[in-house]
């Protein structure tokens, strides 16, 4: 299981810094639909694209600089009963350009 605090922006809005993408690779499963990034020297995910927002992605808090984040809003989301979760959350409206 691993637990992943993340937020969501629409990908028009995610800048990655210089040269990181050396770093990097990915993987998808099951959909191929989420991709899953990873640093290749630490393993962390820092980001990646879920399958709950196509058109978005997901940032992990813990790797952004700090200070570069004035608010978050925190909400619970059941990876277990994913579907079931999807289905009775906003979060698809999180990668919308005109929600950031």
């Amino acid at each position: 299981m691993r637990a992943n605090t993340n937020f969501v922006v629409p990908s028009s809005k995610f800048k990655l810094a210089a040269d990181s993408e050396q770093f990097l690779t990915t993987y998808s499963f099951g959909t191929h639909t989420a991709k899953h990034t990873f640093c290749k020297l630490c393993g962390i995910t820092s980001f990646y694209f879920p399958r709950s927002n196509p058109d978005g992605v997901a940032v992990t808090v813990s790797c952004v600089d700090p200070g570069t984040i004035k608010h978050i809003e925190t909400r619970y989301y059941d990876g277990k009963n994913w579907e079931s979760s999807y289905e009775q959350s906003s979060i698809s409206s999180f990668s919308k350009a005109d929600n950031s």
